[in-house]
């Protein structure tokens, strides 16, 4: 798994003793299925920047027959600055652009405490340069984006990035505040709009 401030090593005695150091309980997580057990637990890995902790934005819950399978799953909306994660088994991460750094050590089994303690303070130390605080603009992005899929789950269209995109362009286009895209006009407009995009898609074969 990776370390906090990006260093990705093998695992090691010393660092599942420290693991609560990194993820502690309730602690919203991104990773892979690496193989299941006959008990039913699960072993899970993060080889990558793009596992990990999650953290400032919103996790939606959806049907998972909606989510279908794909290469990616993992979309960079540059455009609003948000990071989107649709997940097969209906789970969706709405939450603010993380820049991701993907260094690879090899472990060195007696600098493991050691390691740990430095990444734990490298992650402070950039908390406290970046702040914590998620800008406004971001915040309504992630909102905006969470109705749309809101909206889409609800009347049970597949959801995929570029039917979310068009949905949340459609709510920009009628300059809809992000509360009223809950409301039953957007709902009906959203239907519409998909109907129209199927006629199309039809045509086209």
């Amino acid at each position: 798994m990776n370390l906090p401030d990006g260093i990705q090593r093998r695992r090691t005695a010393v660092d599942e003793l420290n693991m609560r150091s990194i993820f502690t309980e309730n602690d919203l997580v991104c990773a892979e299925v690496r193989s299941s057990q006959g008990d039913g637990s699960l072993q899970l890995q993060a080889r990558n920047q793009k596992y990990g902790k999650l953290e400032r934005g919103q996790l939606l819950t959806v049907d998972p027959y909606l989510v279908k399978r794909r290469k990616q799953h993992f979309h960079h909306l540059e455009e609003y600055g948000i990071d989107l994660i649709i997940g097969c088994n209906g789970y969706i991460w709405i939450g603010e652009h993380v820049e991701a750094r993907d260094k690879m050590v090899v472990d060195q089994g007696s600098n493991s405490e050691q390691l740990i303690a430095e990444c734990d303070k490298n992650s402070m130390d950039l908390d406290e340069q970046d702040g914590t605080c998620t800008p406004r603009e971001a915040r309504q992005n992630i909102c905006r984006i969470a109705n749309a899929i809101r909206v889409l789950s609800r009347l049970g269209f597949n959801i995929t990035v570029e039917v979310i995109l068009e949905t949340v362009n459609l709510s920009n286009s009628l300059n809809l505040d992000i509360h009223d895209m809950l409301g039953s006009e957007f709902y009906v407009l959203v239907a519409e709009s998909e109907a129209e995009r199927r006629s199309l898609s039809k045509r086209k074969r």
